[in-house]
């Protein structure tokens, strides 16, 4: 006599002849499991975005002045960081003009969306960490390169944030 091929009832498809769950199930499992893990370590990762609201350049600036901290240099490039980006301004800003500043990126942008697209991609170019950082301010994103004096960074992160920059 032969034995029968295949599953012989519903509740045998899937499994082996000793009873056991499939391999390609557990397989499929693990991988949606690490999928959702690595969903979840994204959106805990994700930085939160300042409101999108009037708030521009003479905001950054009065965070540069808050931070105690002098603009040795500023210029507005034809071409900002961001395609997007209405207008853009480059400061250089030191404790003390002109030892050692830091260059900041300020481009202002039409509405949220390119604004927070701009800052997820100068965050993804931010690599390895500490070669800068990037904040939201209103209608703007700051981009605050690594190089430079570290105390202009150490001095404008809590006035940037007094502003309400994230």
């Amino acid at each position: 006599m032969t034995e029968p091929v295949g599953p012989t009832s519903d509740t045998d498809a899937g499994r082996g002849r000793d009873g056991r769950v499939g391999s390609i199930r557990i397989a499929v499992a693990v991988v949606a499991l690490a999928f959702l893990a690595a969903h979840g370590v994204v959106q805990w990762a994700a930085h939160e975005r300042s409101p999108y609201d009037a708030g521009s350049f003479p905001e950054v600036e009065a965070a540069f002045a808050a931070a105690g901290l002098q603009v040795c240099a500023a210029a507005e490039p034809p071409d900002g960081l961001a395609a997007a980006a209405l207008v853009s301004r480059t400061y250089e800003l030191a404790v003390r003009c002109p030892v050692d500043p830091a260059r900041v990126v300020v481009d202002r942008f039409v509405d949220a969306t390119d604004r927070d697209a701009a800052a997820r991609r100068f965050e993804a170019l931010l690599r390895p960490r500490g070669s800068g950082v990037v904040y939201t301010l209103g209608e703007t994103t700051i981009f605050v390169q690594g190089s430079g004096d570290h105390d202009v960074q150490e001095r404008l992160d809590p006035a940037l944030r007094a502003a309400g920059a994230r």
